[in-house]
């Protein structure tokens, strides 16, 4: 069983958290919990635990994904989890960016804030499990760190050189257009292969796009997560609103908010509450995963 969970919001949907909730809850029922987590991005800054996960496990790896492979105990699956990975930083206000208006729009922009991107693809070889990274260090934005900054990103690339490995220099326009290569998305879908094993495969979208690869549609159930909130569709109906939503057929080009007019009535409406009140929210999560178990 796959089932994709994506957000309403931008930011702040509650993706994760929900995530963990199901997945624990699904655990604890006797199911094989697997995660994906097709495309990530987190900020150094603001998320600077990234870079401690990031160079103990000699990977980069974002807040979302790590913590929701180490709760489900599949930290040794971190590169087919979270295969594309992106790392930003603020740049200086007063460095290479002319003014004031330059500053807001670089720093309202996720391609103009990325320093680092992580590209993994992994593939049998000699039947065995192989791993292949490969780095975009992204020298435009580099060029605008604060000196600090920049010799944190250099700490951190010294700790992810390893077999398998390759760095290269480009721009932010080279990571453009890299996201919106299709075949990318493609080459990623490839990573079920290895994650349907699992019994439960939780599959987690970024941001509010409606669906991170094309492969993930092919969900059983979606949950559209809010703050507080949680619908529960059924995978047929919400891939046919999604597709008919995206004149390519790209899934991670529409948003969310772009199709939840058109999917109509929910199957299922979840209130999540604070996880203050732990008894009440593992309830609700409980209840969840014994209606979605009892339908298979």
């Amino acid at each position: 069983m796959r089932i994709l969970i994506t957000g309403l919001l931008p930011y702040d949907s509650g993706k994760t958290e929900f995530t963990l909730g199901l997945g624990e809850a699904l655990k604890e029922s006797g199911f094989d919990i697997g995660y994906f987590k097709p495309l990530a991005g987190h900020n150094g800054w603001y998320q600077y635990e990234t870079l401690i996960y990031s160079n103990n496990t000699g990977l980069l790896i974002g807040h979302d994904a790590y913590i929701a492979a180490e709760k489900l105990g599949l930290i040794n699956l971190l590169p087919i989890i979270s295969p594309l990975d992106i790392l930003t930083f603020p740049i200086d206000p007063l460095g290479k960016v002319y003014s004031s208006r330059s500053y807001i729009e670089h720093m309202s922009s996720t391609a103009k804030t990325t320093v680092l991107m992580r590209y993994t693809r992994s593939l049998f070889q000699n039947n065995k499990l192989v791993n292949q990274h490969l780095y975009v260090v992204c020298k435009d934005t580099v060029e605008k760190l604060t000196n600090d900054l920049r010799e944190t990103l250099e700490n951190l690339i010294n700790s992810l050189k390893q077999d398998n490995t390759l760095f290269i220099e480009a721009n932010t326009l080279f990571v453009e257009k890299f996201l919106e290569n299709p075949q990318i998305y493609k080459t990623i879908d490839e990573n079920l292969v290895f994650l349907d094993k699992f019994s439960v495969l939780l599959i987690e979208s970024y941001n509010d796009a409606a669906a991170p690869t094309m492969g993930s549609l092919d969900s059983d159930y979606v949950f559209v997560v809010a703050p507080g909130k949680a619908l529960l569709y059924e995978g047929d109906r919400f891939k046919k609103a999604v597709l008919v939503s995206t004149y390519r057929g790209y899934p991670w080009g529409v948003r969310l908010s772009t199709v939840f007019e058109v999917l109509g009535k929910p199957l299922r409406k979840y209130d999540i509450p604070l996880k203050l009140y732990s008894e009440k929210y593992r309830a609700v999560f409980n209840n969840i995963a014994e209606f979605i178990t009892g339908r298979i």
